[in-house]
């Protein structure tokens, strides 16, 4: 009896094995396809990578690390909503593991941010945040959102996560405050506060153009020139307005003085000696006009067109010879166009921004022509 049982336990556990050994071909052939499938997303080959992904979900359907990275492969070849359709049915499976589920959510926040669809990214961004509040990524990704959908309140609480230093938190509220002007002049007002306790130069301007649409115009004007001494690099911003409202305020005698003193001060600026120039083309004083010229030409950076324009039109009333010269010079440069460039990172952008949207730095863009 003993050796019957012997027998019948042998034979069973043969086709254990059997059974284990005639399905392990098929799972290292389910893992090979996955692991085919990863070779090729480093390797960058994405059409294959989809190929491989699909057939190891065919055979293992449950393989969630599959589903994720072929919805991520999607959204890089740009095929959207194919991405998010993935990543939103993979969000709703009942067995997905804690860290499975926030990988998920992370692709699926990922997919909204590139289709711009800033309300659903916010959903998912904010839920993410609720596990790591201390993230500084997620806390810019969050403001980056706060700023598109205009939630001006929680942008400006969140920002206090992701500039810690006290210098970048005053230049985020001015950044914001250029953003309210118009629109919510109470809150505008008390941003730019905090930057002129932080002696943002873009801060005394915002300040100095408040108070002069308020009707406060002298001591505006007051503003906008601490402004210049603070960042005369960005006068050009500033002297336009500050031109207007000493006219306006009956302050021009007292212009020419403060322009002339800028010039001495900052001699390789365009920008003030150009206002200071126009100031005596209006007076009339001509002379005055070709010697500050004969000067000054030597201090600037010809290699604007926007100067060179400005100093050939200003000759032609003062010496046309000259103004020919500067008409020559300006041909080389006809073609190029004019931008704005951070000096950190090097981002271009068309229009004037105190912020720079690539690397977050404040106060660094500046005119180029390319």
């Amino acid at each position: 009896m003993v050796y019957l049982i012997s027998i019948i336990l042998f034979f069973a556990l043969v086709l254990i094995a059997l059974s284990v050994s005639s399905r392990r071909p098929e799972k290292n052939a389910v893992n090979n396809k996955y692991i085919e499938g990863l070779e090729a997303i480093i390797d960058g080959e994405f059409d294959i990578a989809i190929k491989n992904l699909r057939e190891a979900m065919e055979k293992e359907p449950k393989n969630t690390e599959a589903y994720l990275y072929l919805g991520d492969i999607l959204r890089k070849k740009g095929q959207i909503t194919s991405a998010i359709k993935i990543h939103k049915n993979l969000s709703v499976l009942p067995d997905l593991t804690k860290n499975e589920k926030r990988r998920v959510l992370e692709s699926l926040g990922k997919d909204y941010l590139e289709n711009s669809q800033w309300e659903k990214a916010l959903d998912i961004y904010e839920l993410l945040s609720k596990g790591k509040p201390g993230n500084k990524e997620l806390c810019k990704t969050l403001l980056m959102l706060y700023e598109k959908l205009k939630k001006w309140d929680k942008a400006f609480n969140i920002a206090k996560r992701v500039y810690t230093d006290k210098k970048d938190y005053a230049n985020y509220a001015t950044s914001i405050a250029s953003s309210l002007i118009g629109k919510d002049a109470n809150r505008a007002m008390s941003l730019v506060k905090i930057g002129l306790k932080a002696d943002v130069p873009y801060a005394y301007y915002l300040y100095g153009k408040i108070l002069i649409n308020e009707g406060e115009e002298t001591k505006g004007i007051e503003y906008l020139q601490k402004s210049i001494s603070l960042d005369p690099e960005r006068a050009y911003l500033i002297l336009p307005a500050l031109e207007e409202y000493m006219f306006r305020s009956g302050e021009f005698n007292i212009l020419e003085p403060y322009l002339k003193n800028l010039t001495t001060e900052y001699p390789e600026n365009w920008d003030i000696l150009n206002t200071y120039i126009s100031i005596l083309k209006k007076k009339g004083e001509l002379d005055k006009v070709k010697d500050l010229l004969s000067e000054s030409t030597s201090n600037l950076n010809l290699d604007h067109l926007e100067i060179l324009t400005s100093i050939a039109s200003t000759y032609t009333e003062v010496d046309k010879d000259r103004a020919c010269e500067f008409i020559g010079d300006m041909q080389r440069l006809l073609n190029k166009t004019k931008k704005f460039k951070c000096s950190r990172c090097n981002n271009e952008s068309k229009e004037f921004s105190w912020k720079c949207h690539n690397c977050g730095s404040f106060g660094t863009f500046n005119p180029v022509w390319s």
